[in-house]
């Protein structure tokens, strides 16, 4: 079986998964616990599997803040206003909230679960005079399938880059409708495929290989530019949501910095 999924080009964390599915539906009907470690032969399975897997070499560049100002320029040039300040907030959004694009946008034009998605009503000001901050609710991601929700606490920069400035300009301009918060000029759902498309637009225009870049660009950017600023590892953990290390595969390191570590290790030395 696991040999015949692997011909059909599953991956093995896909072929995993399935064979956890037959290990549920044997304790769901008292067949007892088959567990893989108490079966060496799938162990070994597994491992060829893993080791004839080629490794993907696609490699998703961060979006930083100097690339964030180009899309913003770009997108202040637009001949449609509204459809580029949804662009631009949801992309401030993505980046400051160290956010998935899918955390933030509907699967498709045509589904929408307020219990699951970005909803309008889902963002709070702390100040509607003079705001210093907004709060973002997400109630559903990859990582909690339960729907137990966090709320994000996002702050002003003072600067041109701000999440804060952007995502309030857009809902002024959106009007205060219930939905989704990300939505056309026509009313369409954002969807993560037209958000992409969106961003990858911005980028090439701004002269950058667009296909270099995707939604999760935002995510490596922020862990990448905070690490780069030097905040501390277990405030990149908590504002990423991450519960590991894993955060450490996203900050991608510049040639500059890792050319500075000699003179660095150095200081100290008389």
């Amino acid at each position: 079986f696991i040999a015949h999924l692997h011909q059909e080009k599953l991956a093995h964390g896909t072929i995993k998964s399935y064979l956890a599915a037959i290990r549920y539906g044997q304790i769901q009907r008292g067949m007892g616990n088959p567990a893989i470690h108490s079966m060496p032969q799938v162990e070994y399975v597994l491992k060829g599997v893993k080791k004839a897997t080629p490794v993907s070499m696609r490699r998703r560049l961060p979006i930083t803040p100097p690339i964030l100002a180009a899309m913003k320029r770009v997108w202040k040039r637009d001949p449609n206003p509204r459809n580029a300040k949804m662009l631009w907030a949801s992309s401030c959004l993505c980046f400051f909230g160290f956010l998935r694009s899918g955390e933030i946008v509907c699967p498709s034009e045509n589904r929408f679960d307020p219990l699951s998605h970005l909803c309008f009503g889902d963002v709070k000001v702390d100040n509607r005079s003079t705001p210093s901050a907004i709060q973002v609710t997400i109630k559903a991601s990859k990582t909690d399938p339960f729907h137990k929700g966090v709320t994000l606490h996002i702050g002003v920069t003072g600067g041109p880059l701000c999440p804060v400035a952007a995502v309030l300009s857009y809902m002024v301009a959106r009007g205060n409708s219930s939905g989704p918060l990300f939505t056309w000029e026509d009313n369409r759902f954002l969807t993560r495929d037209h958000f992409v498309m969106g961003v990858q637009a911005a980028l090439s225009e701004a002269g950058y290989v667009a296909k270099d870049y995707a939604g999760h660009s935002f995510r490596i950017g922020a862990a990448t530019t905070a690490a780069e600023r030097g905040i501390q590892d277990s405030l990149i953990k908590t504002l990423g949501r991450w519960e590991s290390s894993a955060y450490t595969r996203y900050v991608r390191t510049s040639p500059e910095v890792l050319r500075s570590v000699p003179k660095t290790m150095s200081l100290s030395v008389n």
